[in-house]
């Protein structure tokens, strides 16, 4: 098997959110966001929703999933735009009351 070599900034999605039965669409939100994470940029509310194919709504939707099950985090960012981070996967558990 050949190795490639990542950056050491690089956070590989975590595989573990196949198995947390979550729907697509919230699956979706966690991918977009660990690949803007692991590519270096920041995973702010615009970058996320300008990869998002559906509406704006379902995103809102997913977001707030993920965040009830701490699988992400919500920050503030620049200009009040909040910036969501990955946290690691044993962090991950029942849901949260917002």
């Amino acid at each position: 098997m050949i190795q490639i070599p990542r950056p050491a900034s690089c956070t590989p999605m975590d595989t573990q959110i196949f198995n947390q039965g979550l729907s697509v669409p919230t699956t979706s939100a966690y991918i977009i966001i660990a690949a803007l994470q692991a590519d270096g940029l920041r995973p702010t509310l615009s970058a996320v929703a300008g990869r998002w194919n559906a509406d704006r709504a379902g995103l809102d939707q997913a977001l707030a999933e993920l965040k009830a099950f701490n699988i992400i985090e919500r920050h503030p960012g620049p200009e009040d735009e909040p910036i969501f981070l990955v946290n690691p996967a044993s962090m991950w558990g029942a849901r949260e009351e917002p």
